[in-house]
């Protein structure tokens, strides 16, 4: 088995990674509007290959970008047809400046909302922005679970994070040298709060660096992660599944096939 919190399909295939391992148990997160059939006509039809919908941070700099309440009929017309098991990936990025901070937080609370209507988890992008997410998820309107996706981060935001119910995702560069920040957190992370995931196609793990990644190489962070913590390699990997389940809310994806 192998698990992975956080993969792009799509992105993969345009790497040219067309499969997926078998006994995978994941999320194939989206990343615009518009993405989910493509997205599905590449997934196995698995109980246990989960499917996100949502808009991004990069959507703010997009010349088609309708503001946040076009994002949200387009989202909501993606989940009619297709189902969801969580929403986004959406949040900040000040490492590539994606618009304003006003708009961010606007498209970001939009998907929130949508989390805590639909009853499911939220899958948040943050990068060099930990001021807007922890406003953001201190928001007495932001009440949905989620995930701190391919977390980059100190403790204290991790703290506030925890103090939200949010789940913490390790990826690939938690292996890299010079991450000792992103360690610091790995090592303190509750064990019913932490996830790992590739973030595939990108970020692959130490002895994989420089590859296009795939869900198979989250063994190797999973390795890394276990040292670090010291703990049993197998019993923090049934501790993640238990935790990825928990904060989907079902053990079953709910997508909808292509033509359902």
């Amino acid at each position: 088995m192998i698990i992975d919190s956080h993969f792009h399909t799509l992105s993969m295939a345009k790497r040219g990674i067309s499969e997926l391992p078998d006994g995978l148990v994941g999320i194939d997160v989206g990343t615009d509007p518009g993405d989910a059939e493509e997205r599905l006509s590449l997934l196995p039809q698995s109980p246990s290959v989960f499917f996100s919908i949502g808009s991004g941070p990069w959507r703010l700099s997009d010349c088609g970008y309708g503001g946040a309440q076009r994002e949200e009929e387009l989202l909501r017309r993606d989940i009619s047809r297709h189902g969801a098991d969580a929403i986004g990936e959406c949040g900040f990025d000040n490492h590539w400046k994606y618009g304003d901070r006003k708009s961010a937080m606007e498209l970001f609370m939009m998907q929130a909302a949508l989390a805590e209507e639909f009853d499911v988890p939220i899958i948040i992008h943050t990068r060099d922005a930990d001021d807007e997410i922890r406003e953001a998820i201190s928001s007495p309107s932001f009440r949905c679970r989620g995930i701190m996706h391919c977390y980059s981060s100190g403790p204290l935001l991790m703290k506030a994070a925890l103090d939200k119910s949010l789940f913490i995702s390790f990826s690939g560069n938690v292996t890299y040298k010079g991450s000792d920040i992103i360690r610091e957190s790995a090592k303190a992370v509750p064990r019913d709060r932490i996830l790992y995931e590739t973030d595939s196609p990108y970020l692959a793990p130490i002895p994989m660096r420089g590859k296009p990644c795939r869900p198979e190489y989250t063994e190797y962070t999973l390795s890394f992660l276990a040292e670090l913590r010291g703990e049993d390699r197998e019993e923090l990997k049934g501790n993640v599944l238990e935790n990825l389940y928990s904060v989907l809310g079902r053990k079953e994806s709910v997508r909808k096939s292509i033509g359902a």
